[in-house]
């Protein structure tokens, strides 16, 4: 059957039922009225007001020491008595500096010996502050002043009498040295004993009753371990330096006649300069920052440390040297190196190093000159040339023989008291 009817029909398009708006502006588009917002400041204030009144009613009752107790009849406030009880423990830790009981002093029993202390016992784990307190008065600046200019280095007393050991650039061609304290107090020091291949010497202030340092006697040292490094560079302007690392290397290593063991830390060294003693976690001293790298490197320097057991054994070979050793022509040997002594076929093993400034083979001897006899007799070694220099005394003349640039000459030379 055909559908007639048109889309203007009712029963199509009936309109949705409307619904009058009840307030007089329609709210979008709803009859409902929109409620008015509540306001809760007063609740705010009010619980301000309450925890203000409660913290002001307990901060009186601990000053006036009031309580609230239950009685029969009621709640009431009472006074209390403060309570006696004992003070309490400063919690602030106060360093103390403790020093191993037990050491043992080396020394070879002559007058003028160096009588330096080696710990016997294991010893206490110290704070860092109670390692700068002990050890930090010991640490000195030792100033060179030379024909080129000053140099300054560290250096550690190692006895009451006035030794300390140190580690230079070389102190040969010194006009003075000067040694200063953290304190201020300054002196004049001598030359005892130098090692050129190491770098180490040993210096003697007219002093007693001076700081000194122990060394550790173990040397167990295992990398990774915790070390600490006290430095005086700078004299009294930055009296002293202190700062920690940990064991980074270690290792032995051949120099001039003997081996060495060396340490290497991670310890920022090479801006401090050479004479600083490494410390472990007792304060003890287990190694010394010196030249040595430059020796093994070939001119590169990570400002390696001697260990303490080469330290002490160096120390007895310079007693032994200033005591057998009184006579000296001004100058410095070393062996040459086996590089060179391949490379330029040089006819003997030592050279000359360094020259003393005013002394009597300054400038007639120099730098890099091979010397291949001392009084008509062969020198292969450094010990070799000591030995022969040693039979002479002060005031007796020695003949050098001298090989430079292709020629040979003979130098006689008056032996000079150190």
């Amino acid at each position: 059957m055909e559908d007639k009817r048109t889309p203007m029909e009712a029963e199509v398009q009936e309109l949705p039922w409307k619904r009058e708006p009840v307030c007089p502006e329609d709210f979008y588009g709803t009859a409902a009225k929109p409620r008015t917002r509540r306001s809760h400041n007063g609740l705010w204030i009010c619980m301000s007001l309450i925890l203000i009144a409660a913290s002001t009613c307990s901060i009186a009752a601990s000053i006036l020491h009031l309580r609230l107790e239950k009685r029969d009849n009621g709640w009431e406030i009472v006074a209390v008595p403060p309570q006696t009880t004992e003070a309490a423990a400063d919690p602030v830790e106060n360093v103390e500096v403790t020093v191993a009981d037990e050491y043992i002093v080396v020394s070879n029993g002559e007058p003028g010996s160096v009588q330096m202390r080696i710990s016997t016992a294991g010893g206490d784990v110290l704070s860092p502050e109670a390692i700068y307190a002990q050890v930090s008065p010991a640490v000195v600046c030792v100033q060179v002043e030379t024909y080129y200019g000053k140099s300054s280095y560290s250096g550690v007393v190692i006895s009451e009498d006035g030794y300390i050991l140190s580690a230079t650039e070389g102190l040969t061609n010194a006009a003075s040295v000067t040694v200063s304290f953290p304190d201020g107090a300054g002196f004049t020091a001598s030359r005892v004993a130098e090692e050129r291949s190491t770098g180490l010497c040993l210096l003697k202030v007219e002093a007693s009753g001076l700081p000194t340092v122990a060394f550790a006697q173990d040397d167990a040292l295992g990398i990774g371990q915790g070390i600490y490094c006290i430095c005086n560079p700078y004299g009294t302007k930055i009296p002293n330096v202190f700062f920690d690392g940990m064991l980074a290397a270690t290792g032995a290593v051949d120099v001039g006649d003997a081996a060495y063991t060396v340490l290497q830390t991670t310890a920022q060294l090479n801006n401090v300069g050479y004479g600083c003693p490494i410390l472990d976690s007792r304060g003890l001293v287990v190694g010394l920052t010196s030249p040595v790298g430059k020796r093994i490197l070939s001119g590169e320097d990570p400002c390696l440390a001697i260990s303490a057991a080469d330290l002490t054994r160096t120390i007895e070979t310079f007693e032994r040297s200033a005591s057998s050793d009184a006579c000296w022509l001004g100058l410095e040997v070393e062996e040459i190196p086996e590089d060179y002594q391949y490379l330029y076929g040089f006819p003997g093993s030592i050279w000359i190093a360094e020259i003393a400034v005013g002394a009597p083979p300054y400038g007639y001897l120099y730098e890099y000159d091979v010397v291949t006899a001392v009084d008509g007799v062969e020198v292969g070694s450094v010990a070799e040339f000591e030995k022969l220099l040693s039979v002479h005394a002060p005031g007796d003349r020695v003949q050098l023989t001298i090989f430079r640039s292709g020629n040979w000459y003979n130098i006689i030379l008056p032996v000079m008291a150190r």
